[in-house]
């Protein structure tokens, strides 16, 4: 071999060797990199911040059951998630909130179902009055498929629900008579939800439907905007309408739950771990819910008598003739549901 040759040779083999150790020297420092990019991702667990809305007061048994959930939720994540609870409205009307989780600006809320059937036409059946038997028969229902399957519903609707809570049985307050019989409805304004069964329940009683907001009733009632309202015993006293209602009726003419919605655009964004836990903790807070809902209602009812509320019963079963024809017509409506719920054993 010459000369020139070998020289050639040998620069081609230190030129092959360069880019061979120039090559392997990348390779190592991404490796490297790639390793401390997952280290860092592993070594730092992400934290949440929710917050809840909820029209009722503090000292609400519902609002309660809220701060269980938070507290529940943040031990079991250990601390990943923090959860803030803001009662009384302080961030807007149930209306106003629903569209807020919708849009993913607001984390959870606790709602009415009778307020949130204007987003979902299928939650107005737990205004469909006399539905349920009773109180075993209402939570068999809720914690059953039918339950889930009218939360399945919210999900077209950018929501996720949660859990159901108590609402109680709602009856007629007013500051004008004591409601004895349905006649005795006759011509009356009652401040109802917007809900379009609702307002047909109100009519079918001869009375005038009006959608007056939650948190301007007492003020409505004491200038004589409306006559009466309709809601559970502990509303009526924790929102102190009893100071401008003195007449309360039980005629439990419906079951509306609570529920605490979730925006369902903030749980897609939720590891699967962190979802599970909202459930549990969900679960947990339904739990006191319900003790703290039973006995506050005892305590409520003694504590209207004290402040001079007058409470009488009524004969509902003459009440609930009174809207049969009603139900009837809302069968189509709802599609066969108001027929599997009066299944439900």
């Amino acid at each position: 071999m010459s000369i020139k040759k070998s020289l050639v040779l040998l620069l081609v083999i230190a030129l092959v060797g360069s880019i061979l150790l120039t090559g392997c020297g990348k390779s190592s420092n991404s490796s490297d990199k790639s390793s401390e990019g997952t280290q860092q991702q592993g070594g730092s667990t992400p934290k949440y911040t929710f917050r809840i809305s909820t029209n009722h007061p503090a000292e609400h048994p519902t609002t309660e059951a809220l701060n269980v959930f938070a507290e529940e939720l943040n031990k079991k994540t250990n601390g990943q998630v923090e959860v803030k609870v803001y009662p009384a409205a302080q961030l807007g009307e149930e209306t106003e909130v629903i569209e807020q989780a919708q849009q993913g600006i607001l984390e959870f809320v606790r709602v009415s179902a009778g307020n949130m059937s204007g987003f979902a036409p299928k939650m107005d059946i737990f205004s469909v009055p006399y539905l349920f038997k009773d109180a075993n028969h209402y939570w068999n229902v809720l914690n059953g498929e039918i339950g889930q399957e009218i939360f399945k519903d919210l999900e077209s609707k950018q929501l996720k629900g949660i859990v159901y809570y108590d609402g109680g049985a709602r009856s007629f307050y007013n500051r004008v008579k004591p409601i004895q019989k349905p006649e005795d409805l006759k011509g009356m304004k009652i401040r109802v939800m917007p809900s379009e069964v609702m307002l047909k329940t109100i009519e079918a009683f001869k009375a005038q439907p009006t959608t007056t907001s939650f948190s301007e009733v007492y003020s409505a009632l004491q200038t004589g905007v409306i006559d009466g309202a309709e809601n559970s015993p502990i509303s009526l006293l924790t929102m102190k309408h009893y100071e401008v209602a003195p007449y309360f009726s039980l005629d439990e003419h419906m079951r509306i739950p609570d529920m605490l919605v979730m925006s369902l655009k903030k749980w897609n964004e939720m590891p699967s771990d962190i979802q599970n836990a909202i459930m549990e903790a969900a679960k947990a807070s339904q739990e006191y819910q319900l003790k703290a809902w039973a006995d506050y209602e005892k305590k409520t009812m003694d504590e209207l008598k004290a402040k001079g509320e007058k409470i009488n019963t009524v004969d509902q079963a003459a009440f609930a003739e009174v809207v049969k024809p009603l139900i009837e017509q809302l069968k189509p409506k709802f599609d066969g549901l108001i027929e599997k719920i009066q299944s439900v054993q």
